[in-house]
């Protein structure tokens, strides 16, 4: 009798986002339920390689967790824009 032989390949993949802590800030995400890193939208943007501006909703229609700031100022929260990848 011959042997079964098996071959098992396994591939793991990673992403790592590293963003420099000065131009992020930490604010309250309700949505992650926690505080977390927040960028303006046109770091949002280079982070994710956009280059036209975004209209309207189009960051809520990506996933992407929208805070405001005390002066009315739009962030989005990083882990959204990662898990939006």
């Amino acid at each position: 009798m011959h042997a079964r032989q098996r071959t098992e390949i396994t591939i793991e993949t990673d992403q790592i986002f590293i963003i420099r802590r000065w131009r992020s800030s930490r604010f309250w995400c309700p949505e992650c339920g926690r505080e977390v890193d927040v960028v303006g939208r046109a770091e949002a943007e280079a982070l994710i390689g956009t280059i036209q501006p975004m209209l309207g909703n189009s960051a809520e229609d990506r996933g992407w967790h929208v805070v405001e700031s005390e002066d009315k100022t739009l962030l989005i929260c990083l882990e959204s824009l990662r898990k939006s990848l």
